[in-house]
């Protein structure tokens, strides 16, 4: 966590999972993502359907990992498995 000169405060989090790593920013009201790389055998996707809220999915087939972060008053994040 941190707090820019406009005092605003920045949270800004590492997800490492089996698929690969992600950091994602977070202010009030808005998700971003810095950077999303894949591990041998995945590949990246991004879903961000309104500002404060974005999922990041790691995928090969017949598996994958999401991490979802959404801004609720709060930074918020899940993380999920499906498959093998």
């Amino acid at each position: 966590m941190t707090t820019g000169a406009d005092g605003q405060t920045t949270y800004t989090r590492s997800f490492r999972v089996g698929g690969g790593t992600a950091v994602i920013r977070m202010t009030p009201g808005r998700v971003h993502l810095v950077t999303a790389t894949p591990n041998p055998g995945f590949t990246a996707d991004t879903v961000q359907n309104e500002p404060g809220n974005l999922a990041v999915q790691f995928t090969e087939p017949n598996h994958y990992f999401v991490i979802h972060a959404v801004w609720q008053g709060k930074p918020v994040a899940q993380v999920s498995e499906v498959g093998e």
